[in-house]
């Protein structure tokens, strides 16, 4: 579960939750083809705090 960031603070920044789940498993995907994470660290909430620090957006 994500919980830093908070996850209304996601949804506001994605417009909706749809989109957000969308953004973040798309990018959570391609993180787990890579091995550049650090150990023990989760791709989902890399993932959600790429998105948090402006590093991933949503195109429409």
């Amino acid at each position: 579960m994500i919980t830093k960031p908070p996850i209304d603070e996601l949804t506001e920044k994605a417009g909706d939750k749809y989109a957000l789940c969308c953004v973040i498993a798309k990018r959570a995907k391609e993180l787990n083809n890579k091995a550049e994470l650090p150990q023990n660290t989760k791709t989902i909430s890399y993932a959600a705090n790429e998105f948090a620090e402006g590093l991933t957006e949503i195109k429409k």
